[in-house]
């Protein structure tokens, strides 16, 4: 649970703000967002099959299907590219984190998953959101820009889930 807890402090420290800067480059964008994707698709699949809460299902199964249709489109706009690339797998921050989920069990797994989750909308919600505004391929902001009010809706409905 230590571990757990370093990486989820970990992910924080790099997602808060820090002073202005450049643009984020169009790469760094897909891979953040395709990271962002995949980790909510592997942590919401380990949901719905170790989370003993309805609620928690429920929301598991509304962030597979969201972060499915949105790491299809960002794969579709990647497609028609060449010298861009999203990741294969989640990084090791991420992966970590899915390795912790998966040794808990019941509310432990409840109470972690939670938290990994509000850590990554956080992150999703910055992420997409400073893209939309000042990203400078314009297919990818318009992307970011439509994918915003899904990950601020996941968001939301985290904080009414049990345990918070």
């Amino acid at each position: 649970m230590k571990s757990f807890l370093f990486a989820l402090m970990t992910l924080a420290l790099l997602a808060s703000p820090g002073q202005a800067q450049a643009p984020m480059p169009p790469h760094e964008f897909v891979a953040k967002a395709a990271v962002s994707n995949m980790f909510g698709v592997e942590a919401g699949t380990m949901a719905l099959q170790k989370s003993a809460s309805a609620e928690i299902k429920k929301f598991a199964h509304l962030a597979v299907n969201d972060r499915t249709t949105a790491g299809t489109g960002l794969r579709q706009i990647l497609a028609k590219r060449t010298g861009i690339s999203a990741p294969e797998i989640p990084d090791g921050k991420h992966q970590d984190i899915l390795r912790e989920l998966g040794t808990l069990q019941g509310a432990d797994f409840d109470r972690a998953y939670i938290k990994s989750q509000q850590q990554a909308s956080e992150e999703a919600v910055a992420l997409f959101s400073a893209y939309a505004e000042a990203g400078t391929d314009q297919e990818l902001k318009a992307f970011a820009a439509k994918t915003l009010p899904v990950m601020q809706a996941q968001r939301d409905l985290l904080k009414a889930l049990p345990g918070n």
